[in-house]
């Protein structure tokens, strides 16, 4: 009897703990939540990728929020601007007035100009010339008008995007990923100190709007976005046991929400 009452006490902790829900608060202070993205990871996929729709799945594998990156390009004589958007309102293709604007690639006489907007906004880096994706765009993927040439993701492409990386949340390759991510915003915090505090709380309205719904509807509960990158120990998600995101904590010292998570055994 004495060691059936012990394995009670320890297993009622665990049954607690995997039946609790995160609240709002733990939810909008997620990466993914607060629009973060690692742009050194944007970056550098840039630079590699040689297709606009290798661009797009990479970025979409890079970033840990719920909405599908969408991607935006266009010239304006030797000036061309790519930009990042996060699809809030899952229209499936960019809209200025509802969607959220992470981050703008500008190659301008062979230079080019990397910043970040909204919580991403403390990132300001410059790169010089090369044979990047810009070069493969103007070859391949844009399409001219009026003398211009524009690029957006088409919207036929968003349910394959969105399928790849369902796929790819539920590999060893995302908890890398998240790892990486993990490393990113803790040296970037370490870096920009203040300015990076700051860009957290200087969001978009649409970013306002947007987590004032999940708030309102209670639509964050089911979000994808389990993964806050900035909480350090795994020891929780390891307790509780295997996410739906596809595996436990611990990769890059990166922990999940205990969104919807089974009993141990």
């Amino acid at each position: 009897m004495a060691a059936l009452a012990g394995v009670s006490l320890l297993a009622a902790p665990v049954a607690a703990a995997c039946s609790s829900e995160p609240t709002y608060e733990e939810w909008a202070a997620t990466d993914g939540a607060a629009g973060r993205i690692n742009l050194d990871e944007v970056q550098d996929a840039f630079k590699k990728s040689s297709s606009a729709t290798e661009f797009e799945e990479r970025v979409n594998e890079i970033y840990e929020g719920d909405g599908i990156i969408l991607v935006r390009v266009d010239q304006d004589g030797d000036r061309l601007t790519l930009e990042g958007w996060e699809d809030l309102d899952k229209s499936k293709q960019i809209e200025d007035g509802s969607d959220d604007l992470l981050f703008s690639i500008v190659q301008n006489n062979e230079q080019h100009e990397m910043r970040g907007y909204g919580a991403n906004g403390y990132y300001h880096s410059s790169f010089g010339a090369g044979d990047f994706l810009f070069t493969y765009m103007l070859l391949s993927a844009f399409n001219p008008i009026g003398g211009r040439y524009y690029y957006s993701t088409p919207i036929n492409r968003y349910d394959s995007i969105s399928r790849s990386r369902a796929q790819y949340r539920n590999s060893n390759a995302y908890q890398s990923q998240v790892g990486k991510n993990t490393s990113y915003f803790s040296r970037q915090k370490s870096f920009a100190g203040s300015s990076y505090d700051q860009a957290a709380r200087n969001v978009s309205s649409s970013r306002q709007t947007y987590l004032s719904s999940q708030r309102s509807t209670g639509s964050f509960r089911s979000s994808a976005t389990g993964v806050r990158s900035s909480w350090g120990s795994s020891s929780r998600s390891s307790t509780l046991g295997r996410s739906t995101s596809g595996f436990t904590g611990g990769g890059g010292s990166a922990r999940l929400i205990g969104f919807r998570r089974r009993s141990l055994d």
